[in-house]
């Protein structure tokens, strides 16, 4: 009787596991006729602001995930492609930041012991949220884009979308300026974009004609 007490446990449990790991993996599915794209920002106007230095603070909306920091150069871009990365920007004097504590690592430079510092950071209002996924028909392969500071306040740092880089998987780029600060603009679907979608109707419509003209041929033959 205990056996089959335990064999139902572990049944049980079994069970538990898989639902756990196919409601993680479900919320991860890509959407229909959506492909995955690699995403970055930059900002083009650091160097306006001398007496400051930008850093991003990128986070996971997994809160086991680790976070870091990364100080931003101008027109260098920032990828933010890891597990449901997000980043928060500050400002710091430059000043208030010693040269011992910035420290080289992988995509640029960081600050140590960035949190002892954070009574001297002058927050972004809003956060960097990365575009993770596109529209199959524009053939994306990557999005970048370029923000511009408005202004840097003892409390706050302005900061406004300017443009946007798209990348295709045919290595074209197009740039558009934002006209609106909630609306990324769309790209222009290419003529190459438009023939992926040209050719198979037409190369259908082409072995229909051909299948119809050996079938007439073929009836043809019978009645003669």
């Amino acid at each position: 009787m205990s056996y089959w007490k335990n064999t139902c446990l572990v049944l049980l449990l079994s069970l538990f596991f898989v639902s756990i790991t196919l409601s993680s993996a479900s919320s991860d599915v890509l959407p229909p006729e959506k492909s995955p794209v690699s995403y970055c920002f930059q900002i083009n106007n650091i160097n306006k602001y001398l007496n400051y230095l930008l850093i991003a603070q990128v986070k996971s909306q997994n809160p086991n995930l680790p976070g870091y920091n990364r100080i931003l150069r101008q027109n260098k871009c920032l990828d933010l492609n890891g597990y449901r990365e997000y980043s928060e920007i500050f400002a710091i004097r430059k000043n208030q930041v010693k040269p011992q504590e910035i420290v080289k690592v992988e995509q640029g430079e960081e600050i140590k012991n960035f949190n002892n510092k954070k009574s001297l950071l002058i927050p972004v209002k809003d956060i960097i949220n990365p575009v993770r996924t596109f529209d199959d028909k524009y053939s994306v392969n990557k999005i970048a884009d370029v923000l511009e500071i408005t202004a840097i306040k003892p409390k706050s740092v302005d900061l406004k979308y300017k443009q946007v880089i798209y990348t295709f998987k045919n290595g074209k780029t197009q740039t558009y300026t934002y006209l609106s600060q909630n609306n990324r603009p769309t790209p222009s679907i290419g003529t190459s974009n438009i023939l992926n979608f040209v050719l198979p109707g037409l190369s259908i419509f082409g072995i229909l004609l051909v299948w119809k003209k050996v079938r007439h041929q073929s009836t043809f033959k019978n009645n003669k």
